[in-house]
């Protein structure tokens, strides 16, 4: 497997591994029913914005090229806050369970904080057991969503943590 940046070639692999997807993995990931990706945030997705939005995949070897097995994405949060990003993780059913989801998102929270970011959020469904675990371990907080019953808002800030001197 290889953990990269997103590539523009990458569009057509990219509708692939959401075509693979289980209508409830697109629920959970969306939180919606969605039966085809937006074409224009396709486009989007596939020429990231430099130190605005950045995009992971996993790929593995295929007959035809590569598969996309896993992504993981942040854009600068809609209200307009520059310090804050929001991000988003997908990983195909047959690649759960090995960390692989665990590894996207260590690599995204370094890149955010990298281009600046001070805090990453997303929106996860309360009833996504396994994604709010996840995030609890990668030390993240979460708050109800209010007026959204079953949302999630998950957070974590990027800051370094302060350097403690050593008494002596």
């Amino acid at each position: 497997m290889t953990l990269r940046e997103i590539e523009e070639g990458d569009a057509s692999a990219i509708v692939a591994a959401f075509e693979r997807l289980s209508d409830e993995s697109r629920y959970s990931r969306f939180m919606q029913h969605k039966k085809q990706l937006d074409a224009g945030a396709l486009e989007r997705g596939v020429h990231p914005r430099p130190g605005l939005d950045f995009v992971l995949v996993a790929t593995v070897p295929a007959l035809d090229g590569i598969d996309i097995v896993g992504a993981a994405q942040y854009v600068r949060a809609q209200a307009g806050d520059d310090r804050v990003c929001e991000f988003a993780v997908t990983v195909a059913e047959d690649w759960r369970g090995n960390g692989l989801a665990t590894a996207l998102i260590s690599r995204l929270l370094r890149r955010a904080r990298r281009d600046g970011f001070e805090t990453i959020e997303g929106w996860v469904l309360a009833s996504n057991a396994s994604m709010l675990a996840l995030v609890r371990a990668l030390r993240f907080s979460a708050d109800p969503v209010p007026d959204e019953a079953g949302v999630v808002r998950v957070w974590r800030e990027l800051r370094d943590a302060p350097r403690r001197i050593r008494a002596r």
